[in-house]
């Protein structure tokens, strides 16, 4: 009976110490944790909120951007040839008539360009003069303010809300907001002005000042308070001073909680005051009933524990007893129900090891993840005992001994994660001397994955095996893949190591996709891609389109003069070797085939690649130039027309794949951007993206006219999956909508 008794109390403590023991820690964490999570996940609401309502505005203003594109780019609104046309002017005024109808959130539109006497609204012509004066009074703003409006630089301006008095005596409080697209100018030509009543903006706000009882308060860049909305009003926001610590503000003698949201669109700011009593009174209901319910499981519990303590006494018990009367044989007695209870024992145990099984295995795919994180940690620079412990638990386990290098790979991103899977698979047959290279899929900088592989020294030839790893990579996902690789480093400056990969990888740049770049021993990189000569390059290759054999020397030679002066790393001299060299063959060669081309003799690139000093390497260099130069003073003039072929045959092939870029045509021709757009509009007189709209409509054309597949389809089989942005598209190209022209190409088929 004693033992029975001890064995039963000692259910009951291990039982209540398992069902109480959370119960006395909420008691104790409640107020300090619960409540103000609690209180924070409300707040997070209300951010979502302003959220929600930020991106609507977002989407309407985005609308009138659209808008004011459109007229910047119509020639029918130009006031400067429109001047003294009445002709004109009425159809201008019809265009902005008809562009004025779609848009829904303001109720005037003005557009009026920089010097001239008129300005356009959707109903006339007028005066800028007599339409402030006689038509739209403002209460607040003049004239004065109209011209000093429309000639600041910023593409985007706002006028606060202002009470305005119209034609006819009627006034009301608008928001003006002026929206230039010309972009990169020091003063707009043309600012499209747009009158917004306040109380439509109050509608897309209205669940707050509603539901809350809140305010929204909406500020511009400059700080200045646009428009204020609910019991709040601007006056007593402005007043109410910088907020405290706890992210309130005392307004109208009542505590409001701040959220905000930011509109990069239009560069306006969202505000929302929530009364602190809205959020503050369900926490205290939840106080109360989080009490009564901890009482209430304080009961069920004791209740349990006697319950179970003595559910699982009584086999123990019988099993004891069975147990003790083991120990004395009796006649006749037999062992069958004790095979049968072991038996079942074998069960328990069985069942036991197959959920230990599956525990092992979900902790063996729970332990990749917990490694991925480990690594982000370790390649953004935190190295600490902890981590340390962490990773080794989940299978990496470094040493304070060892050399460690990082490689970052990037690539075209809608190929990364089939890259990624295809390392994983090449990765075992890479020779890096220790079989223990990790691969890094979420990374905290540039890149679409790393490597990391330890024991790595001086003699590793990681070069070769990435060499190896870039072309299988290459060959299997048919994109090109760049490579920036680390020097050596302790495991205490892995997250420097990566860095060095990062900068290493940026070389790209210069070098085009597809290069393997290594960090250099004795160069700074940060300074030299801040000081490498990139615009030169860009400018050279330019000169080379041109044949231009002046300037090419004249830059080369002024390139070479600034290699030249003051101390220069030996490996940033070369680097700038490489590029020169590259950049001049791949411009003179690269879709030129059949025309002919300067000759570069083999010898001489041996030469450049085996130089030993840097004055050897700036002789042979400017013997290179020199060469260059005399070769291409034997040439004809490059008219483009074989590499405008190229290029338009390119053009014609990829522009319906919606993943067409820029970037990726001028990696297959081996320029830059900037330099492709401007050598494809000298030689075919319109831009690339003119050229890839026009294919497009063509395209889109011929399919809504000869097929009967939906619009959807036929706007994703010329590059353009989202419908609307289709049939704006289509609409802008052709002035009727794809159902319209559908419509009358089939109508015009039984005449023909």
């Amino acid at each position: 009976m004693k033992s029975k008794s001890i064995t039963f109390y000692r259910y009951i403590l291990s039982y209540a110490l398992v069902l109480f023991l959370p119960i006395v820690l909420l008691f104790t964490l409640f107020n300090s944790i619960l409540l103000d999570r609690y209180k924070q996940e409300i707040a997070d609401n209300n951010t979502r909120l302003l959220t929600q309502i930020q991106e609507n505005m977002d989407t309407q203003l985005e609308q009138l951007i659209n808008i004011s594109f459109m007229i910047q780019n119509n020639a029918v609104v130009n006031l400067r040839t429109n001047e003294g046309d009445v002709v004109a002017a009425r159809k201008a005024v019809d265009t902005l008539n008809v562009l004025h109808s779609v848009s829904s959130l303001p109720d005037y539109l003005i557009t009026y360009r920089s010097g001239t006497e008129y300005c356009f609204t959707s109903s006339s012509r007028i005066r800028p003069e007599k339409l402030f004066s006689d038509q739209l009074v403002y209460a607040g703003h003049t004239l004065e303010d109209f011209y000093a409006t429309v000639d600041r630089p910023e593409n985007i301006v706002t006028w606060p809300a202002d009470t305005v008095r119209q034609y006819g005596g009627q006034e009301a409080e608008y928001v003006t907001l002026f929206i230039s697209v010309s972009g990169n100018v020091r003063t707009p030509k043309l600012r499209t002005a747009y009158l917004i009543p306040s109380s439509r903006i109050r509608n897309n706000v209205g669940r707050v000042t509603e539901e809350y009882g809140g305010s929204v308060q909406i500020t511009d860049s400059d700080g200045t308070l646009l428009l204020g909305i609910g019991p709040v009003s601007r006056e007593e926001y402005l007043q109410a001073g910088e907020p405290a610590a706890d992210g309130s503000v005392q307004a109208g003698g009542e505590k409001y909680l701040l959220s905000s949201a930011h509109s990069s669109l239009v560069g306006w700011d969202y505000t929302v005051l929530i009364p602190a009593r809205v959020i503050e009174a369900p926490m205290y209901n939840m106080r109360r009933v989080m009490i009564l319910l901890l009482v209430a499981v304080s009961i069920l519990g004791a209740t349990t524990v006697y319950f179970l303590s003595n559910l699982h006494y009584k086999p123990l018990k019988r099993l004891t007893e069975k147990a003790l009367s083991s120990h004395e044989p009796q006649p006749g007695d037999s062992r069958t129900g004790r095979t049968d209870e072991m038996r079942q024992v074998e069960a328990v145990l069985d069942a036991l090891a197959q959920e230990s099984r599956s525990s092992r295995l979900a902790l063996e795919e729970s332990r990749d993840v917990l490694l991925q994180s480990g690594l982000r940690r370790l390649l953004a620079g935190e190295y600490s005992p902890r981590l340390k412990e962490d990773l080794a638990r989940n299978g990496l386990a470094l040493s304070d001994n060892d050399q460690y290098r990082v490689a970052v790979l990037d690539c075209d991103r809608s190929r990364a994660a089939a890259l990624r899977e295809e390392a994983g698979v090449f990765m075992a047959s890479l020779s890096f001397g220790r079989q223990d290279a990790v691969l890094c899929s979420s990374l905290p900088g540039e890149g679409s994955f790393a490597i990391l592989f330890p024991g790595a020294a001086e003699d590793d030839r990681a070069e070769d095996s990435f060499y190896s790893l870039k072309g299988r990579l290459e060959d299997v996902c048919g994109v090109p893949v760049s490579v920036g690789l680390s020097l050596p480093r302790p495991a205490q400056e892995i997250g420097t190591a990566y860095s060095q990969a990062v900068r290493a990888l940026q070389f790209r740049l210069v070098r085009g996709s597809g290069c393997l770049v290594t960090y250099s021993s004795d160069l700074d990189t940060a300074s030299s891609l801040q000081n490498y000569p990139r615009e030169q390059l860009e400018q050279l290759q330019w000169y080379l389109l041109q044949r231009d054999p002046e300037n090419v020397s004249r830059l080369l030679h002024r390139l070479l003069d600034n290699l030249q002066k003051g101390p220069v790393s030996f490996n940033f001299v070369r680097m700038v070797c490489f590029d020169v060299v590259n950049t001049t063959v791949s411009t003179l060669y690269t879709g030129k085939q059949g025309s002919p081309a300067p000759t570069v003799q083999p010898e001489m690139l041996e030469q450049l690649i085996s130089f030993d000093t840097v004055p050897e390497l700036v002789e042979l260099l400017e013997q290179f130039v020199d060469e260059t130069c005399a070769s291409l003073k034997t040439l004809q003039p490059d008219s483009g027309d074989d590499r405008l072929q190229e290029m338009k045959a390119y053009i014609e092939e990829n522009c319906f794949d919606e993943i067409f870029s820029l970037q990726a045509m001028a990696d297959r021709f081996s320029l830059t951007p900037s330099n492709l757009s401007h050598y494809f509009k000298s030689c075919a007189g319109q831009g690339v993206l003119e050229y890839v709209q026009a294919q497009r409509k063509k395209e889109a054309c011929r399919l809504l006219s000869q097929t009967d597949e939906p619009v959807q389809i036929v706007g994703a089989r010329v590059g353009m999956p989202n419908v609307s942005s289709f049939i704006r598209f289509f609409k802008q190209q052709t002035g009727i909508t794809p159902g319209q022209y559908r419509k009358q190409a089939h109508a015009s088929t039984p005449e023909e």
